[in-house]
């Protein structure tokens, strides 16, 4: 609950000592402590998201953890998901979580869910919390989390984590963006496996506690919060990016999947595509995305060539966008991950003209 009635929350003097460094921090003190006290969150996932996520909100008082999770703890889990040790290998994550936490803190209640969330329990669950982290690794379960969450209106916190790099998202919340927003339902992902790229403990450690802290600051009410942004970090770089998504909704006659789809182009051969888009070619603009060297060796007649580093700049969108009144833009990429972000620079941009091309 974003608004308790604060003076029916007591703080135990047990708890004004463990606190106490907290209680001296401005935006916290004894009235945030309190909203800190009162909150349910559900954290789905207790992996290598979870479970530092879980460890830092115990820690800050949160006052009721829900813990969702059906999976059994793996040998191959531990380089990542530190909450757990090797003697507990074949366990029930959640069950041993639970353990774990409340030794941590014995005064947070902890509810553990020995399933996994899917369509027939997703309502029933998250209605009691406040709010949802989604610590999971897979599209499917994302966009029914985001789906549940907007249908109850509850906000929830998104994070996701491969080899050095993370995302950290807040949705639904206070009218804003969601999932669906960064990556929409067209470019149908729901069957990408996010664990081929595979990811180091480092990186997963660093988006939980990312994740916690966006938590604590839509708890307490600090302003700047991730609302309608997204946080991107790469930990080779040392960097941290803010982007911000815009939200768009389909028409009532489904434009967005007629006319704006990313779609998966069978072909096989780069001839095979000319053909096919050499029949219109007053009505289009190709472009494609692929490096000046790559271009030179592999070209598409009639295309021009823009490369992914020089898509985003601010002539390039211009451009795109002068093109896109009059004209449908066919963008070819080569790859999945290519198509994600042509796709999403597009729909942040407001072009919405256009299909992009996936070869691979």
């Amino acid at each position: 609950m974003f608004n308790p009635k604060l003076k029916a929350i007591k703080l135990c003097d047990q708890e004004y000592v463990r606190y106490s460094k907290q209680l001296i921090l401005n935006k916290i003190n004894i009235e945030g402590q309190k909203r800190i006290k009162n909150f349910k969150i559900l954290i789905i996932g207790v992996g290598g998201l979870g479970s530092p996520t879980a460890i830092y909100l115990v820690t800050s008082g949160i006052g009721y953890i829900g813990l969702i999770d059906g999976d059994k703890i793996e040998i191959s889990n531990l380089n990542r998901q530190i909450i757990y040790q090797e003697r507990e290998v074949n366990t029930l994550k959640v069950r041993t979580a639970k353990k774990k936490l409340h030794e941590i803190n014995s005064r947070c209640k902890i509810i553990t869910h020995t399933h996994n969330l899917n369509q027939s329990n997703s309502k029933e669950i998250i209605r009691y919390y406040d709010m949802v982290i989604d610590t999971t690794d897979n599209f499917a379960t994302r966009y029914l989390i985001n789906e549940t969450c907007y249908g109850l209106n509850k906000p929830y916190i998104y994070g996701a984590a491969e080899q050095f790099i993370g995302q950290v998202g807040l949705f639904n919340y206070q009218d804003g963006i969601n999932y669906s927003n960064l990556y929409p339902r067209y470019l149908d992902l729901k069957t990408h496996n996010c664990d081929l790229n595979g990811v180091i403990g480092i990186s997963t450690g660093y988006v939980g506690i990312l994740q916690a802290n966006e938590a604590i600051k839509a708890i307490i009410g600090i302003k700047n919060q991730l609302n309608n942004k997204v946080l991107f970090c790469n930990l080779i770089n040392t960097e941290l990016k803010t982007k911000t998504i815009y939200s768009y909704k389909a028409s009532n006659n489904n434009k967005i999947y007629n006319k704006n789809s990313v779609k998966k182009l069978k072909t096989t051969s780069s001839e095979n595509t000319n053909r096919k888009l050499q029949k219109q070619i007053d009505l289009f603009l190709l472009v494609d995305l692929k490096s000046y060297n790559e271009f030179k060796k592999k070209r598409i007649n009639k295309s021009i060539n823009i490369p992914l580093v020089a898509f985003k700049l601010h002539k390039t969108l211009n451009f795109l966008k002068k093109q896109a009144e009059k004209k449908k833009l066919y963008i070819t990429c080569e790859t999945l991950h290519k198509s994600i972000i042509v796709a999403s620079i597009l729909e942040n941009n407001l072009i919405r003209n256009y299909y992009v091309i996936r070869e691979k």
